[in-house]
């Protein structure tokens, strides 16, 4: 039996955290610019300008983290955009969990930034923005290569639920969190390594969900799959 309670980002008092405003946009597509430049290709989707201009607007909300007067990391939260009805279609979501569905739709921190945990903060802020504004099933997409993102995603209690080629041809994992649902317990049925998708695909056509990552002795790393606990 293995606990997969999610972690908790302690975050730091020097950072805070306020929603963008609309002429900010392009201020936040810099950050995404400057941060894509230093990951590899297909690693994370390239957004244009109208991207977040459209999620300070109608189809979503941006959250800005700041340090002395300088922005270093944003989250980008969407909630009546293609990518959630996208997300529910891929999910098999039902009408009723669709209206409470809301997406985790990119983020980023500036290169210098990193390992301060800003990453983790994002997806807490966001989910907590989702809890507020009455969405309180939070998906995302993942590269499975991409262990930054996807061991944040799996600490703060999310499981991988499926697998999808999605903007213009990139393989992503499927990930979720029911925030009215309390911590799960799991049974370790299967490992997967990060990057093999066929095996993403197997253990997901079974039936069973990504929920912990674990690092060998050779520092490579794997996907513990399984069965919540009651099910």
């Amino acid at each position: 039996m293995i606990d997969a309670s999610p972690a908790i980002c302690n975050n730091d008092p020097a950072f805070s955290w306020r929603l963008m405003r609309a002429g900010e946009a392009a201020l936040v597509h810099r950050l995404h610019r400057a941060a894509l430049a230093h990951v590899p290709p297909g690693m994370v989707r390239p957004d244009e300008l109208a991207h977040f201009e459209r999620h300070a607007a109608t189809q979503g909300r941006i959250l800005c983290c700041y340090a002395d007067g300088e922005l270093v990391a944003y989250g980008v939260l969407g909630l009546d955009s293609d990518a959630v009805d996208h997300m529910a279609e891929l999910l098999g979501a039902s009408p009723a969990d669709r209206a409470r569905m809301c997406v985790l739709d990119g983020a980023a921190s500036l290169p210098e930034w990193r390992g301060r945990r800003l990453h983790c903060a994002a997806i807490e802020e966001r989910m907590a923005l989702g809890r507020e504004l009455g969405r309180s099933l939070v998906t995302a997409t993942v590269a499975p290569e991409n262990m930054r993102s996807l061991r944040g995603l799996l600490l703060e209690g999310f499981t991988v639920r499926g697998y999808a080629i999605v903007y213009g041809g990139l393989a992503r994992l499927l990930v979720q969190r029911d925030l009215l649902l309390p911590a799960q317990e799991w049974t370790a049925a299967r490992r997967i390594a990060h990057g093999d998708h066929a095996g993403h695909r197997r253990a997901l056509a079974d039936g069973l969900q990504g929920f912990h990552c674990w690092q060998d002795e050779h520092e490579h790393w794997f996907v513990e799959y399984g069965l919540a606990l009651g099910r």
